[in-house]
């Protein structure tokens, strides 16, 4: 990110503009913290021209103070507020994602919806955070705040890409109501999403809020919006007299059960209402996990991601050309090695110049630099815990039991660990003279060890001589008191024959055992598209590929891959030789369409079929799952009065369709 022009703003770095409004504008922002730690936020500045206005600053101010006290997971968390050159500002959790109504915009394009769980799940998740605000409490005093947002709209839902549902814009706009109040005949908020209290300039409170999100739900189950018109009056007098068309006229697989809720928060008597917006949470909650049992929060995860992948990349991979940029004004603080020149608050990072040539002495400049980190070109089993104590050069008998090579640095010279011993070379300085060299020089590899095998051979031997000579004398004088002495022998001999260790197995099929080598080797399991969860004979090793470990060879392996969207790998394998790698390619799990199946005239046992496939359940169908995109076939017809009915439907992934059969 080198020539790359960022605001540098206090201790932030502005990255781009995220939005604009007519009194503040949102930045992408990066604070810059000790040790090259920073964080990502977005940064809410009030434009200049507005920052002379007392009123305006005196209740900024205090709306500031009131924002902070809201720590929800369904709010956006405010960070820090203070002013900057005159400006002030709020620094806010950055959410990566898109607000509600650029999400519907993205969507429509694509002619994609969202299904009516997703919807009930994105609501009750704003009506937990709205609950939040409305009962929040004054960190310093105790007292209530009396939070209600008074502009509840798409525009200030944020949904992340990980499916997390946020408010945004708490208190600004309450402040903006204040300041606008002043004028005679303003009104404040989204003319579509005002309550009708709102539009009567009467007395609002938190049940605003409850009208303007159940308008809200009322779009996204709709698929349209609920008050519009060509004119801002119009939609005002629709608003106040509050004509509201059943959502299941428009949408019949709106169950009864929703169109009950959506009605109740949409009343337009406020004492009818929902009372709170925990009210509200509760039958939203109690809906989806009634009629949606299977749904989670994760399903909806998935969902966004897949439908906007292509945004979701690209802002990743903005993010960590930032980092990089971040990384070179760190450098630009610390180590003044990159020329740094300043226009107007705004800071240009050119690449550093090439280093100079070190004038010490190769030992001296050696001991000051560290030295080069190589670890890029190691393959580290993070499984394998290695010590090495450099007592060890002085016995043999350790060094079979490192089964590594490695390199260690001493102040004496280069040690070589490997699977046969310890090697020792003389530092590379060293005077070769030396009586360290000459003792060293004259070391070869195992030289050691083959002293101690040439001792072990002629002590053998001399055993042996000896058990010869008084076996004949025994002999001699009894020939039967040899047998014990013979069997001291036999058994001396074998305890020094090396063992091989085998591991009986459950007999095959003809009743004889097998015998399996306890040999170690060091497999890889790669899958694409890569993030696969490894099981392994059934069991849960908590790794996903790509991954290498260490498994037993000769035996038969069960391995199985798993990941959301796919269909499960299995395969079974012996591995027969080390280094041995395992690719699979996972299989995406068909698109899927939802279809409801209602007859009418189908007398007590009607003969349903979906593709000529004759269904079992119980009528009426709920929720049967059928491709998505493709047509399919649905026919009906009762055994005895002979009367039928066929409808082929076409539906997008992830929707649901009510099908009405009158067999005649």
């Amino acid at each position: 990110m080198s020539n790359s022009i960022v605001e540098h703003f206090g201790k932030y770095f502005l990255l781009e503009k995220l939005a604009s409004g007519g009194m503040a504008e949102v930045y992408l922002a990066k604070s810059t913290g000790a040790v090259g730690v920073n964080k990502f936020v977005a940064i809410k500045r009030i434009l200049p021209q507005y920052s002379d206005n007392a009123d305006y600053i005196d209740m900024f101010k205090e709306e500031a103070k009131i924002t902070v006290n809201l720590n929800h997971g369904n709010v956006v968390s405010i960070y820090d507020f203070g002013i900057e050159r005159h400006q002030f500002f709020l620094v806010m959790e950055y959410v990566e994602g898109r607000n509600l109504r650029q999400v519907i915009t993205e969507m429509k394009k694509t002619s994609t919806q969202f299904s009516i769980e997703q919807i009930v799940y994105m609501i009750k998740e704003v009506a937990a955070g709205l609950d939040h605000a409305h009962r929040c409490i004054d960190g310093t005093s105790g007292r209530p705040l009396n939070i209600t947002h008074r502009d509840m709209s798409p525009q200030n839902i944020m949904v992340s890409f990980e499916g997390e549902v946020k408010i945004i814009d708490f208190g600004i706009a309450k402040a903006e109501t204040q300041i606008e109040a002043t004028k005679a005949g303003t009104l404040k908020g989204k003319f579509g999403y005002m309550s009708p209290e709102q539009a009567d300039g009467q007395t609002i409170d938190l049940r605003t809020d409850i009208f303007s999100l159940g308008i809200v739900l009322w779009e996204l189950l709709a698929n349209d919006r609920l008050f519009t018109s060509n004119s801002e009056a119009a939609i005002l007098r629709k608003i106040r007299e509050c004509q509201i068309s059943s959502i299941r006229k428009i949408n019949p697989s709106v169950p009864p059960e929703l169109e009950r809720i959506v009605n109740k928060a949409l009343a337009k008597d406020k004492s009818l209402r929902y009372q709170t917006a925990a009210a509200f949470h509760r039958d939203l909650n109690r809906f989806i996990n009634t009629e949606y049992p299977e749904f989670s929060p994760h399903d909806f995860s998935v969902f966004m991601k897949n439908s906007f992948s292509q945004a979701f990349l690209e802002q990743r991979k903005r993010l960590i050309e930032y980092s990089k940029l971040q990384a070179e004004a760190a450098n630009n603080a610390n180590l003044d090695k990159t020329v740094v020149t300043q226009t107007d608050h705004r800071t240009k990072f050119q690449a550093p110049p090439a280093p100079r040539k070190s004038t010490q002495e190769p030992s001296k400049a050696a001991a000051q630099e560290p030295e080069e980190d190589d670890s890029d070109n190691l393959v580290i089993d993070a499984a394998t815990d290695i010590k090495v104590n450099l007592d060890n050069l002085k016995s043999a008998k350790t060094s079979s039991s490192i089964t590594r090579k490695d390199t260690l640095r001493t102040s004496t010279g280069i040690t070589n660990v490997t699977s046969t011993g310890i090697n020792v070379r003389p530092p590379v300085n060293a005077n070769k003279n030396s009586a360290l060299h000459k003792q060293v020089g004259r070391m070869r590899p195992g030289a050691h060890r083959d002293s101690m095998e040439n001792v072990t051979t002629w002590a053998m031997r001399i055993v042996i001589m000896l058990i010869i000579g008084v076996g004949g004398w025994m002999v001699y004088k009894n020939p039967t008191s040899i047998k014990p002495y013979i069997k001291i022998a036999t058994d001396f001999l074998e305890a020094q024959q090396p063992k091989v260790v085998v591991q009986p197995t459950p007999t095959n099929t003809t009743g004889q055992a097998e015998l399996v080598s306890t040999a170690q080797y060091v497999i890889t399991i790669e899958s694409s598209p890569p993030g696969a969860r490894i099981y392994i004979d059934g069991q849960d090793t908590s790794s996903f590929t790509p991954n290498r470990r260490t498994v037993v060879g000769n035996a038969a392996l069960a391995l199985t891959l798993k990941k959301d969207g796919y269909l499960n790998y299995e395969t079974n394998t012996v591995i027969s030789e080390n280094a041995q790698s395992i690719k699979a390619t996972l299989q995406p799990v068909p698109k899927a369409a939802y279809i409801s199946v209602n007859l009418i005239n189908g007398g007590a046992n009607p003969v349903l079929e979906v593709n000529g496939q004759r269904l079992n359940e119980r009528l009426p169908i709920e929720k049967y799952t059928i491709p998505a995109g493709v047509p399919v076939r649905i026919h009906a017809h009762n055994p005895f009065t002979g009367a039928s009915a066929e409808q082929t439907v076409t539906i997008k992934e992830n929707q649901k369709k009510l099908v009405e059969l009158i067999l005649k």
